[in-house]
Order: C-alpha cells, then structure tokens, then sequence
C-alpha cells in the first residue's frame, strides 16, 4: 500500500500543477476595437488588454495591406494603447502585437478589424454645394414670381401691334 501511496501522491500533484504553470502565459483577453468588429465611426485608439501584467518593451503594429499606420503606443499594467495619429481610411487592417508578460515569455499574435465609415464631403465642396444650391433656389424662386400669363397673351398683342399700325396708318394718310 505504501508503494502506491507515493507514486499517487506525486501523481496528484503533477496533475494540479500543470494547469497552474500553464496559465501564467499572458494571452489577449480583450481588444477595442474587437477581431473582425467594423468600425463605423472615427477609431482613435486600438487597445489590448492582457491576462497578466505586461512590460514596457511591448509594441504593436497596425496595417492597412503592407502600410504600416503611425501609433503612439503606450503600457499601463495589463494594457497596450495605440493612439492613431491620422484618421484611418475605409479598408482592413491587421493588429499585430508582440508582448513581454510578467512571466518573461514572449507573445505574438494578430486580428483584424475593418473600417467603413461613411464618406465625408470636404468643407470646401460643402460650401460649394451650398452656393449652388443658394443659386438654384434664386432661380426657382425667380421662376416663381414671373407672372403666369395666359396663352393667349402673345397673339393678342401681336394683334393690338397690327390693330395700332393700322389706325395709325389710316390716320397719318388723312392729314395729307
């Protein structure tokens, strides 16, 4: 019984300390934006949050196909910060982070996320489109104060014109 009892408790032990050891590797636990999330609005930072602690030798990548987009990155205990420095573009993009986790074990990984924010019209061609329609609204407003005059406006002046030449013309030839 004695023999058994040793090699159980050894057993025991191994058992329970395999899943402890294993969990000390520090993992993604959480990401903004999230993998595969489409971002609708402006993004102004991509922030990772870990398991365990994480050093400050950590970085980050984000990439638009082979564009490398600028981040200012920052760690703070569990979490790695990459503010974007310029306004992200509809398209994919790839995080890639490699870490250092409180155990001293490098980790790397990668996701993805895409952009499609509705396209902004420049001020500029805002302004423009505001003058033009200013003016289209002059117009249809001109167009609404013209009189309306009947259809039958023209030829009853053409001949008032005619009627007038006429008499005037009888009237001249009197005179002489």
């Amino acid at each position: 019984m004695k023999k058994l009892l040793l090699p159980l408790i050894l057993l025991f032990t191994i058992v329970f300390q395999v899943p402890l050891s294993a969990s000390a590797h520090s993992k993604l636990e959480n990401s903004t934006p999230a993998e595969g999330e489409k971002v609708t609005t402006d993004l102004e930072a991509v922030v990772l949050t870990f398991s365990t602690k994480i050093e400050s030798l950590s970085t980050m990548t984000l990439k638009n196909g082979n564009k490398e987009m600028p981040l200012q990155i920052s760690v703070e205990d569990d979490q790695m910060t990459g503010a974007i420095t310029n306004p992200l573009k509809n398209g994919n993009y790839t995080v890639a982070y490699k870490i250092i986790g409180a155990d001293s074990h490098v980790i790397e990984g990668e996701y993805s996320f895409s952009v499609d924010r509705p396209e902004q019209v420049p001020e500029q061609d805002t302004q423009e489109k505001q003058e033009n329609e200013d003016e289209n609204a002059l117009t249809d407003q001109e167009k609404n104060e013209k009189p309306n005059n009947p259809t039958y406006f023209a030829p009853l002046t053409i001949g008032l014109i005619i009627v007038i030449a006429i008499v005037s013309f009888f009237a001249f030839r009197r005179k002489r």
